[in-house]
């Protein structure tokens, strides 16, 4: 399911006996309960470009603050389909499905009433590594919608390794694998293109939402007050990896995007010759940054809006989403070596490496935003030793 994790417990010896491994999500830090929605959503206007004879069609997730969450389920962090895809993808080939595994829920209520009596709250749009699920940067999401934002993750249907819709039909990505540095960078291309017309289009239907119109395709019953609770006016975006370089070329097209962040990501697309005019971070790890990653450099000369950069010192690239978590747990359990496991997600304490990031990432939304909810907290935010700023 995931290629770097396949690739890294693929080349582990198969354990003799079951290993048994629960996989749990952090405590969200916020005071605010919160509930989430999945939408099925359709863009009857446009084609999908990995399948055509199909318009796009899409899932999202909106976690938000809650009320009344008391009995509700909670969602899954991953449905047992995804995590069943996802076991699968780290069991060494040819090996029997020896590995037990269990991912913890969510902390978010299915369906619960928004919180509206602080009114309409900001928009943060979230997009996901290339052939990665939105369900993998779940502690980033609904940590964000703790702190009284709303949040809204993304899964690019036939990109992304899995996306599920209703009634439990999977829509696996279909992306043939690269052979070479030009099939690979031709991919990237049109899977930038259509993560920034996705984007755009979830911001339409995010906009008739609020205005009290269902967006959803099978018109499923909306939580109550969810249309309340949308600040359309004051929206902001990050990804990780080509989400990054999505959220980028996306704030660039579309202005209704009023400030960006980018997890680890290299910058594709106009942006990185036009820049952008409102503010931007850029959260990496050590080497891929603007010294080492041309178009970071181009990127970065070309802003004339505020900007930021940080690296995450310890880290690898799949530090910067639920990876980090999850590896922990298989090398505890023996599934991985301490060594592949540090390949993926570095040498930095998973659960430091989500604390500083969900810090930075709702200080800078706060600020960027003109929210303050958090500013007390934010210059300390922005003074962590393994979060170096890069000049």
């Amino acid at each position: 399911m995931l290629t770097t994790v396949d690739v890294i417990a693929r080349a582990e010896p198969t354990p003799p006996q079951p290993v048994s491994v629960l996989v749990t999500l952090p405590e969200p830090t916020g005071a605010d309960a919160i509930g989430v929605v999945d939408l099925h959503l359709v863009d009857t206007a446009r084609r999908d470009p990995y399948e055509a004879a199909n318009p796009r069609e899409l899932m999202v997730s909106i976690w938000y603050p809650a009320t009344d969450v008391a009995e509700l389920p909670v969602r899954p962090w991953l449905s047992p389909g995804l995590a069943q895809m996802y076991a699968d993808s780290v069991t060494p080939v040819g090996a029997p499905s020896q590995r037990r595994w269990a991912f913890g829920p969510s902390h978010g209520y299915l369906g619960a009433g928004a919180e509206i009596s602080r009114g309409r709250r900001p928009i943060v749009v979230f997009s996901p590594g290339k052939g990665l699920p939105r369900e993998l940067s779940t502690a980033q999401a609904e940590d964000l919608a703790s702190h009284g934002f709303v949040v809204v993750t993304l899964s690019h249907t036939h990109e992304t390794s899995a996306t599920e819709f209703p009634g439990g039909r999977i829509e696996e990505s279909l992306l043939p694998p690269a052979t070479d540095p030009g099939e690979d960078e031709a991919q990237g291309t049109t899977a930038l293109a259509t993560r920034v017309a996705d984007t755009r289009f979830v911001l339409d239907e995010l906009t008739d939402l609020a205005a009290g119109h269902n967006p959803d395709a099978d018109q499923h019953a909306l939580p109550a007050n969810l249309a309340g609770v949308l600040d359309v006016s004051k929206v902001a975006m990050f990804g990780h990896s080509l989400g990054g370089a999505t959220a980028a070329q996306a704030m660039h097209d579309d202005r209704r995007i009023a400030a960006g962040a980018d997890l680890d990501g290299r910058l594709w697309g106009s942006v990185v010759t036009e820049g952008l005019d409102r503010p931007f971070m850029l959260i990496n790890r050590e080497g891929h940054d603007r010294a080492n990653i041309p178009g970071m450099k181009q990127f970065w000369a070309a802003g004339r809006g505020p900007k930021l950069n940080f690296r995450l010192n310890g880290a690898q690239h799949h530090s910067f989403c639920d990876n980090q978590l999850i590896a922990a747990p298989l090398v505890a359990a023996g599934a991985v070596s301490s060594a592949a496991a540090s390949q993926l997600v570095g040498t930095i304490d998973p659960r430091n490496s989500i604390d500083l990031q969900r810090s930075y990432l709702r200080g800078f939304f706060d600020m960027a935003l003109g929210r303050y909810d958090d500013l007390p907290q934010a210059p300390a935010a922005f003074l962590h030793p393994e979060m170096v700023p890069v000049p």
